[in-house]
């Protein structure tokens, strides 16, 4: 098993098809086309949905996002925002200390200096029990990916505020602010507004259409990852790549309890503050459905001989990265 772990790599079981991959000359013969078709086989439309539910469905399909106002009852929306609220009751987002930043925030020091963040994982009641939980959240996110929930999403509570306004915003410190698709195949991110966005917050900005697989994206596909691995960076587009698509991007603004369930194969972005109001925000992110961890995973009741060497392969796995974990603290602890 040590041999297989170690062919495989340290991050097979959770790590999900990257959106560009591959040298200069197999991208040039056409290889990120060929991981597109094949990421995409079989899922060009969402699947069927409850009856109830299929009208969301159907926009999703159009559009590549869903816009829900008032999505909880008055009540639960409530206990989300007082989780929200808790959770940030010690946090003064006009403290910098650039020794606690995360290395995302290190990245990009000079966005950071300037826009407070601070994500937190909840695990609260309410926030797993109505959101996580959430029945049609869960149906519309199998349905356009095609892929069973086995894992518990990328789950956070994020907060976002301008600390001043004395300097005019420059979206080129931080890559979220220009447009663009996280990865080439369906992937499904859930924003609930804990407060009332516009476009003075950062509203969430999306291109509608911008999701779907056609002859216009597979070139795009192919000009970015040829860029891509000449340059060995992040590959930006802007709004003339949008225009090329058919589509422009536009801010998703709404009051808070507005629901927003986008297809992140779709080109979206960041919108920018020029107010100092906060952006409060719940999410999850369904990333972890495309790795391997999701489709082996498998619970107890489930006894087909399958379902038993796939918990039997993933219990095996983690233990050798642990094993191999400690042996590496180990050797520098001696060292």
């Amino acid at each position: 098993m040590k041999v297989l772990q170690t062919i495989l790599g340290d991050d097979f079981l959770d790590e999900a098809p990257p959106q560009f991959k591959g040298g200069v000359l197999a991208n040039v013969l056409g290889y990120s086309i060929f991981r597109t078709l094949y990421h995409n086989l079989g899922r060009i439309k969402p699947k069927k949905v409850k009856k109830e539910f299929q009208q969301y469905i159907d926009i999703m399909e159009r559009d590549g996002i869903l816009v829900i106002p008032d999505f909880f009852p008055e009540q639960q929306f409530k206990e989300i925002k007082k989780e929200f609220d808790d959770a940030y009751a010690d946090w003064d987002p006009m403290y910098v200390n650039p020794d606690e930043f995360s290395k995302r925030q290190k990245d990009f020091p000079e966005y950071f200096h300037t826009i407070a963040e601070k994500i937190i994982t909840p695990e609260t009641r309410a926030f797993n029990e109505y959101f996580v939980k959430n029945e049609l959240i869960n149906a519309i996110t199998e349905s356009v990916v095609h892929k069973k929930i086995r894992l518990t999403p990328y789950r956070h509570f994020w907060y976002l505020k301008r600390r001043k306004l004395d300097k005019e915003g420059d979206k080129s410190f931080h890559n979220a602010a220009y447009p663009h698709a996280d990865v080439f195949y369906p992937t499904i991110k859930v924003f609930l507004y804990l407060n009332d966005v516009d476009e003075k917050n950062a509203a969430y900005i999306f291109a509608r259409g911008t999701h779907k697989l056609n002859l216009k994206r597979l070139l795009l596909e192919y000009k970015l990852s040829v860029r891509f691995a000449k340059d060995n960076n992040d590959v930006s587009t802007n709004d003339n790549d949008i225009s090329y698509l058919g589509s422009k991007s536009e801010s998703i603004c709404g009051k808070a309890n507005t629901l927003i369930i986008s297809n992140n194969m779709g080109y979206h972005n960041r919108g920018f503050f020029s107010s100092l109001d906060p952006r409060q925000t719940a999410q999850l992110d369904f990333r972890n459905l495309e790795t391997w961890r999701n489709r082996l995973s498998r619970t107890p009741d489930e006894k087909d001989l399958f379902s038993r060497a796939a918990r039997k392969f993933v219990k095996y796995m983690d233990k050798a990265k642990k094993e191999k974990l400690r042996a590496s603290l180990s050797n520098n602890n001696m060292s």
